[in-house]
């Protein structure tokens, strides 16, 4: 897997009489700059894109996640929940209800129907459905069970189950809940970590660190049915930054793998951790594709086009990093004159 480094020449830019700039181009979705503090469209094609600006009045949001679909979303305001139901109008929302506690990740379905708040200061997963029309919330599951502390979890593509990870009754368990129902066991591993369902909700990839592996669990049986070698992570990834701005000598990497995501078409498994990211061929099981990123994502955000936002601590005038998760190549989005219009 190669990163490619794109110096964007905006030729795409013309200037009004007034001279006031344009961006024109096609739109692939919406991202939430947090820098910004406000959602700004994605312009351009993979590998030659750009974040347009935001016109108009917009209220600011401590945070906004965005459905895959890239369509509508959900904004954070303090505890507050609201339904931003088309983020070319972010000024136009609708409140969904408020959180138990502060929100430290949102997961959605593949379809952007549902989707899944996290709490850690209260423990508590909550369900949002219906988001395509008038949004349900759903009582939050009880995490007894685990005792409110998750090692790692996500949502099925149909938004039918949530997996769950995390240390329980002494020992290291994997839970499954179906719809709102309480978390069920479904296997046992030494150190369970990140989790991610497979592409048709079968299977489900489930980071075991003290083994430096990924297993794959049968979801009808709770059966390992294989596992993935995650050496590189432990080793740091051996791919140097070829084409990079700064060239150096490959990093060690952190052993924790932060998130897992698999891609659109189901043939890929991605994982992140430290500054290294690796693709995993599902259907031949060969040795990962590595990259050393000059960035340290936390998470996985997926968006329409099979793109892959890679969620990382930014500031000032950094840019977002995106993979694509047909072709495995990652390449950055400068943020852009956040003065400017943006048509298109």
């Amino acid at each position: 897997m190669k990163t490619f480094y794109i110096l964007l020449i905006l030729t795409a830019s013309v200037f009004s009489l007034s001279g006031q700039q344009t961006f024109s181009g096609p739109a692939s979705g919406y991202v939430f700059d947090n820098v910004q503090q406000s959602i700004r469209p994605l312009l351009g094609l993979p590998g030659a894109s750009w974040l347009g600006a935001r016109s108009g009045v917009e209220q600011q949001w401590d945070s906004v996640s965005v459905a895959p679909n890239g369509k509508w979303g959900l904004g954070l305001s303090g505890l507050s929940i609201n339904l931003i139901p088309d983020l070319s109008q972010p000024d136009t929302s609708t409140s969904v209800g408020e959180a138990s506690g502060p929100i430290s990740r949102i997961v959605w379905s593949a379809d952007s129907t549902t989707a899944v708040t996290w709490s850690p200061t209260t423990g508590q997963l909550q369900r949002i459905t219906a988001l395509d029309s008038t949004p349900i919330v759903h009582t939050p599951l009880d995490l007894t069970v685990l005792s409110g502390v998750l090692s790692g979890w996500n949502l099925s593509h149909d938004g039918r189950y949530v997996a769950l990870s995390g240390p329980a009754l002494g020992r290291a368990s994997v839970f499954l809940s179906d719809h709102d129902g309480a978390p069920a066991p479904i296997g046992y591993l030494t150190d369970p970590g990140a989790v991610a369902f497979s592409a048709d909700s079968t299977s489900l990839f489930v980071v075991n660190g003290a083994r430096h592996q990924i297993a794959i669990l049968d979801l009808s049986s709770g059966s390992i049915e294989g596992a993935i070698d995650t050496s590189p992570f432990a080793a740091g990834a051996s791919v140097p930054d070829t084409g990079s701005r700064n060239p150096r000598m490959p990093r060690p990497a952190s052993t924790a793998i932060q998130d897992l995501a698999v891609s659109a078409d189901g043939f890929t498994l991605y994982a992140i951790g430290g500054e290294t990211l690796c693709g995993y061929d599902l259907s031949v099981g060969n040795m990962p594709s590595c990259s050393n990123l000059e960035v340290a994502p936390r998470s996985f955000q997926s968006m329409p086009g099979g793109i892959l936002l890679l969620n990382y601590s930014r500031t000032g005038s950094m840019p977002l990093w995106l993979l694509d998760g047909k072709t495995g190549q990652t390449w950055f989005v400068p943020a852009g004159n956040t003065a400017a219009d943006a048509s298109f």
